[in-house]
């Protein structure tokens, strides 16, 4: 299994944004990352996203049909990015 870095789909990035910007938090202090691999035996591509700052990081799954940024945008509620 090889894993790999891949870019995020522009709606995938545009949404991260807007969740940052909706929490009032400058989108420059945040990092994402989707790193993927393809499981041929298994028939899909399993990807995953790595979202960074100064002060905290997380990762979300974002293979399955549930959108990562839905998930990040609850984070970013609960005050878990500071």
């Amino acid at each position: 299994m090889l894993v790999h870095r891949a870019e995020i789909p522009d709606t995938e990035r545009l949404d991260f944004e807007q969740a940052i910007r909706a929490c009032g938090k400058d989108p420059h202090a945040f990092r994402a990352e989707l790193f993927e691999t393809t499981l041929d035996e298994f028939g899909g591509t399993l990807r995953r996203v790595h979202v960074v700052t100064r002060v905290a990081a997380a990762q979300y799954e974002a293979s399955d049909e549930a959108c990562w940024t839905g998930k990040f945008a609850r984070h970013l509620a609960l005050g878990i990015f500071g």
